[in-house]
Order: structure tokens, then sequence, then C-alpha cells
């Protein structure tokens, strides 16, 4: 078995749960850009502070990328993008890990070109990401926020002009998906057994049989979905396919009394076609745990509408997603620094590769 010990670790911000102990334990050297004060302060922060850590790292970056041999994808708000650029200055680089499902900060066909392997957490915090979601959807529907706003100021509000309408149910009512991965799956099971939705779904890929098996109806016309739903909910991965797939068509299709959920990347809506919709009444609302930009800067519109509920890219954490992500993220690191295949190996076309770079 080949052996990973003195192989460097570059950590821009955080690990989380057991990784150090798994990468200390097998004799890999961790460089981290920030001291442990600064760690806990660098995932937040205001646009101002995000930006001097971004710089920070960047100098860390440029001073250390060409020793290092592993490098973990979780930047400053989450996103540290491993471009082609950043992988030419890295020639020692084996390994990107990301412990979490979404890889669109990385450019995984250079990392490919790159003879790089990376790795992902897939299928670690889908049932936190659901729950999320749902907690957006009877946020919404409730009115939970519109009268929780000037209850702190004080101020009870009771008529329906007040709140936008009277608070509607989820119950019984119509629930779109687009994309039908781990999460999505999870929303409709609990949409489904807890409140007796229908289920509509979009995605190319998805497999008939587990659609029905789950009591959801695939549907391949997106605009149908749009038009149906009471609750379009987005869990696609960002791709050049699913960029802005929710643009100013789609949203057009849905009913005004209609809410849209996105807990995925905040690049499979247009931001611009949302906002206009949303001050036209084109739909009831929002709930968006990402957004485009992200994070949203100073003065953004979505900040001034009452029907916005926005989250800070939060819905896949929790205390147990954290511990499992880094954990199987660094094991498969490992693995990968062995030799031996990792599970979740997002780009397989490298593993040949991969595998002579090591030898």
């Amino acid at each position: 078995m080949i052996t990973p010990a003195g192989k460097r670790v570059l950590v821009p911000t955080v690990l989380f749960g057991t990784s150090e102990r798994i990468f200390e334990d097998a004799g890999l050297e961790l460089v981290y850009v920030f001291d442990v004060e600064q760690r806990e302060r660098v995932m937040g922060g205001s646009p101002e502070q995000q930006d001097g850590y971004r710089a920070q790292i960047e100098r860390v970056l440029e001073e250390r990328l060409a020793d290092v041999h592993v490098l973990s994808a979780i930047g400053v708000a989450s996103q540290l993008p491993v471009t082609a650029s950043l992988l030419d200055r890295a020639p020692n680089l084996e390994v990107v890990f990301c412990p979490s499902a979404g890889v669109d900060v990385i450019d995984v066909d250079a990392a490919t070109d790159h003879g790089v392997a990376v790795v992902n957490a897939a299928g670690n915090n889908y049932p936190a990401v659901a729950e999320h979601a749902v907690a957006l959807m009877l946020a919404l529907s409730r009115r939970v926020a519109v009268v929780d706003r000037p209850a702190h100021r004080d101020k009870r509000v009771w008529t329906s002009q007040e709140t936008g309408g009277w608070p509607g149910l989820l119950r019984a009512k119509t629930l779109g998906l687009i994309a039908f991965g781990y999460t999505a799956r999870e929303v409709a099971r609990i949409c489904i057994d807890g409140f007796g939705m229908q289920v509509l779904v979009f995605d190319p890929y998805a497999d008939p049989v587990e659609v029905e098996r789950l009591g959801a109806r695939l549907v391949d016309d997106l605009g149908e979905v749009a038009a149906g739903a009471d609750v379009l909910s987005v869990h696609a991965p960002l791709t050049a396919e699913t960029r802005h797939v929710v643009d100013a068509d789609l949203l057009a299709a849905m009913k005004p009394a209609a809410v849209l959920i996105n807990t995925s990347r905040g690049g499979t809506v247009d931001t611009d076609a949302l906002v206009r919709a949303l001050r036209g009444g084109q739909l009831a609302g929002a709930g968006l745990d990402v957004t485009d930009p992200e994070p949203l800067p100073a003065g953004h519109p979505l900040f001034d509408l009452d029907n916005v509920i926005l989250t800070p890219h939060v819905a896949g954490a929790a205390p147990e997603t954290f511990e499992r992500a880094g954990a199987m993220a660094a094991t498969d690191t490992v693995r990968a620094l062995q030799g031996k295949r990792p599970r979740r190996l997002v780009n397989p076309d490298v593993w040949d590769r991969f595998a002579e770079r090591l030898a």
C-alpha cells in the first residue's frame, strides 16, 4: 500500500468533524491559512471582512500552492474556486476534496486534465437540506416571517391586508421538484407522508420506477411542472445545463399564489427575473438559502421584499452533517493517496492517470 505520510494538506478555512484527526493519523501535514481563533470567524463576517479573508487565502495560496498535495475547496462563504489557472500553479496537487455534495466551484474537467482526483461527500447532508426546504415552505405558506417581523416591534398583525392574504396550508397542495436526487427524494417523502401533497418531478435523468415508488409523478415538461405547482422547489446541481433553469419564462408560468424554494445553488435561478416576478405579483414569495451572487451585496433588492425569506447558505448545516461530511471527504482523500479508489470520486475518468502519478 502506498503511504501518504509527509504529504501536505492546504486548509483555506476550516476542517469539519473528525477530518483533522483522520488526516493526522495518516501522517499528513496540515497547512492552515488561519489560526484557531480566526477560523471561528472566517466563514461569516461582512462582505468587506470576507474580501480581507479572501486576500489572505490568496496570499497563502501564492506561497504554498506549489508544494501541497491536497487542497480543501471550502473557502470564504463556503466557496474556494478551484480553477484551471489555480491547478496550473499546483504541480504537486493530487486531490481536491469538498465536504459537501456540490462541486460547482471546482473546474472538474481541468482537474481531470491535470490528473487531480476530486472527491466530495455526496449523500451526506440531504436530510438537513430537505428539512430546511420544507421549513421554508412552511414559513412562506403560514406567513411566519411576515407576522414575526412586526411582532418583534411589539406590533400584532391580524388582517389579511397586512399579511398579504391569510396563511394557506401545504396540506393537499401540489409540490413541483426540479431534479430528483437525494434531497429532492427526501423532500418528496416528507411532503407526501406529512402533508398529503401531490408531487410533480422534472428530471430527465430520474429513474421513473423510483419516482413512482415514492408516490410522485414524473413529468417531461418543466413548464407543466411550474404551472401546476403551488410550491416549486429547486434541487439541481449547478451545471451549464441548469444555470438559470428558473428564468423569466418559467416564473411567468407559475401561479400567482405559488412560491419558489431554492436550496441547491443560486445560479440555477435568474435573480433579476425573480426580483421582477416578485415585485410584479407573478408569484407570492420565495425562500432562498442560496443566491446569485452569493453573498448578496448591500442594498440588493431582495432585501427589501417582505415576501422573501433569506438564509445564508446554511440548509445543510447541522452538527450531524458536519461530522459525517468531514469524515467522508477526509477518508476518501486518504484512500486516494493510498492508491485505493475513493468511494465518492467525482471525476472517475482521472483514475488511471492519477494512479500513474502516485506510482
